[in-house]
């Protein structure tokens, strides 16, 4: 089945009244969260949307390459399904009758999933990815059941249950009549290389599946790169974990949820010393984020630290010396000061389930304060 065979079909059933272009857009959006400014597809200059004769073209010759690719790891078929079995089972039959001689098993219950199918593997095929042979494909899908079996649940957890494909952060888990079901399978990152922990990842049904029939270079060290973003993560919490933080850390954290713009009035410092600290020419954005707080928070939140440890909510001691040796394990383990002006705000989070706005805010404190980074020696 080719594009420019099925759009007829689904426009005759589905389009309520849309016209060609129209049409493609709704149907675009439903089986794509990619958004239409990037579809790389020519623009009209006045409007900034996709030429009407480029969706007439799609319609009549079939979808482009470069538009194929521009969407094919961030497909949505599960939302399309959704769509079309919203219809009436009438329209849904219609469909089924129009498909009949294609998938002879269709009916009004699965059109909407057989549709969704032939459309990710239209935008597959169009995008450049080959489909293995059947042999091929039983053969992968034995190895990966045993790969998941292996490494899954640590996998899983490694990602934080979302998948980390570039551009896709889909949930890897569904609630199912009141039970949390997990979805994902486990992938080799280069498939020319071993099934090792360094070289495994999980990822969500679709991308996985497009993954496989993909062989390009760029894609592979994509995802490498975003593995050792994820195991350089995972090493961290796995060096904090033995570390506590103050429980009266979280009343600290409230407070400065609860400041008015008047209780900081006044209360600016000016951190001169900071560039001691942090370089702005090796990392302005940290630095900008670290003076701004500090500039804005500091002079409250050690009224607040100060305030808490004399009614006994804090120790404040024990937090510094807690900041400090977090900072010191971290330090050890090589980590740039942005990544552990990261994890330090993540260990917060855990500990508090506050934002990480406001963890961030709590970090800047401990770096001015001399907890957090050493001075820049020159």
């Amino acid at each position: 089945m080719e594009f420019q065979m099925l759009f007829p079909i689904l426009r005759n059933r589905l389009s309520d009244g849309y016209d060609v272009p129209m049409y493609c857009r709704e149907l675009f959006a439903q089986i794509t969260e990619v958004t239409e400014e990037e579809w790389g597809t020519p623009k009209d200059p006045e409007s900034k949307i996709t030429k009407e004769s480029t969706l007439r073209a799609f319609a009549k010759r079939g979808l482009s390459g470069k538009f194929s690719q521009s969407i094919v790891y961030r497909l949505t078929p599960d939302n399309l399904v959704t769509c079309i079995n919203k219809r009436p089972v009438t329209t849904r039959q219609l469909l089924a009758d129009d498909l009949v001689a294609y998938v002879p098993e269709i009916t009004a219950d699965t059109v909407g999933t057989v549709i969704a199918d032939m459309l990710v593997d239209i935008i597959r095929r169009s995008a450049g990815l080959v489909p293995q042979d059947k042999l091929e494909q039983e053969k992968q899908r034995k190895l990966f059941a045993e790969l998941k079996v292996k490494f899954g649940e640590y996998l899983y957890d490694e990602c934080d249950g979302s998948c980390p494909f570039p551009g896709c952060g889909k949930k890897l888990s569904v609630v199912m009549e009141s039970k949390i079901m997990r979805v994902y399978e486990v992938s080799l990152i280069d498939k020319k290389k071993k099934a090792t922990a360094d070289n495994l990842i999980a990822l969500c049904p679709t991308c996985h599946a497009t993954y496989q029939m993909d062989n390009s270079k760029t894609r592979v060290k994509e995802l490498a790169g975003n593995k050792a973003l994820l195991s350089a993560h995972e090493q961290s919490v796995r060096l904090l974990d033995n570390i506590a933080l103050e429980k009266g850390i979280v009343g600290v954290i409230r407070k400065i949820v609860g400041l008015q713009e008047k209780e900081l009035f006044g209360a600016e410092l000016d951190p001169k010393e900071l560039t001691q600290k942090i370089k702005p020419a090796d990392n302005f954005i940290l630095y900008a984020t670290v003076k701004n707080y500090v500039t804005a928070y500091f002079l409250k939140i050690r009224e607040i630290m100060t305030n808490f440890d004399k009614r006994g909510t804090i120790d404040y001691d024990v937090i510094q010396d807690q900041m400090k040796a977090i900072y010191k394990r971290l330090k050890k383990a090589n980590k740039s000061q942005a990544e552990i002006f990261s994890e330090i705000t993540e260990k917060i989070h855990r500990t508090s389930l506050q934002d990480d706005i406001y963890c961030q805010i709590v970090v800047c404190y401990f770096i001015q304060s001399c907890e957090v980074f050493d001075a820049v020696t020159k």
